[in-house]
Formats: structure tokens, C-alpha cells, sequence
């Protein structure tokens, strides 16, 4: 599978981790880069009260906002933010 990201946005996101959750997310990128599909890897599920393809997958205290496009295979991801922040700070279409 293929995965995007605004590099910049993703890297401010991750060294704002602590030193477990950093390790984490790089190996959660990596099984995204290896994985055939969003099924093949645990804690991800579709975002709530939305049409379009987004999906959080969960890790410890963090969450990880993806939006994927099945046609072409690619995810792309978002956001890295703590789980009480995951949500506001995200410009989602269906928070306006």
C-alpha cells in the first residue's frame, strides 16, 4: 500500500511524542507500507458520522487520522495528535 503524508505537518506531529509513541508510529508507518490493505492491521477503524474514507487507528494514548483512497491504494495520513486532542484539532468536514 502506498502512503502519503504532509511530511512536515507529520514530522512536527511525531517529535512532539514521547520516546515510546514516536517508536510506535514509526513502526505503525512501516506496517502501513507493508500492509495490502486497512484490514491487515489491528486498531483501525472507520471515523464515525462520515460518508468519506477516514479512519483512526489507535495507539496507546494517540491516535492517527488517515484518509484513504481504495481506488489507487494509497493512505494518507493526517494527523498524529494525544486522544483528547485527536478529534478538535482536526479540521474534519463533518466538525464544521
Amino acid at each position: 500500500m502506498i502512503v502519503k503524508s504532509r511530511k512536515k505537518k507529520i514530522a512536527k506531529d511525531i517529535a512532539k511524542l514521547p520516546i515510546y509513541a514516536k517508536e510506535e508510529a514509526f513502526t505503525i508507518i512501516e506496517e502501513l507500507e507493508k500492509a495490502n490493505g486497512l484490514i491487515d492491521l489491528p486498531n483501525i477503524n472507520p471515523m464515525e458520522g462520515t460518508d468519506e474514507p477516514y479512519y483512526r487507528l489507535k495507539f496507546g494514548d494517540y491516535r492517527m487520522i488517515m484518509y484513504y483512497e481504495k481506488e489507487i491504494e494509497t493512505v494518507k495520513i493526517l494527523s498524529i495528535y494525544h486522544r483528547k486532542d485527536a478529534y478538535k484539532k482536526h479540521n474534519l468536514p463533518w466538525r464544521k
